[in-house]
């Protein structure tokens, strides 16, 4: 094990970070490209010809393609995210944090530099 246990915890707590994160930011792509799909189908409403509507239509399938990717993306850090933002996993996130403080402290002595100050004359 080459990693120390305050590295492993700080990742750990990145990782949740960085989920929730991921999570809001493919939540709000699901939202924007729901709200396109009502201007794309107002286009093809009152589109001239067949081939503005082909280009609207075009549109409309790929974002329709991106809301997928979005959305696949918030199923796949959702439980993550539903764990970390949780009320009741509120203090264990906080115990964790005062965890990664402390065992910052103690490798600090540890792996710092450490003198022997003699204590008899």
């Amino acid at each position: 094990m080459n990693e120390k246990p305050s590295e492993m915890i700080t990742a750990f707590l990145d990782f949740l970070e960085t989920t929730k994160r991921e999570y809001e930011s493919a939540y709000a792509a699901v939202g924007a490209e729901d709200n396109k799909v009502q201007t794309f189908l107002h286009d093809m409403e009152f589109a001239k010809n067949r081939d503005e509507r082909n280009r609207i239509a075009t549109k409309l399938q790929n974002s329709r393609k991106t809301r997928r990717k979005a959305k696949d993306k918030v199923q796949l850090y959702e439980n993550t995210y539903n764990f970390f933002t949780s009320k009741q996993n509120q203090s264990l996130i906080k115990t964790l944090r005062n965890l990664q403080n402390e065992q910052n402290t103690m490798e600090r002595y540890l792996f710092g530099k450490r003198e022997f100050k003699n204590r008899v004359d």
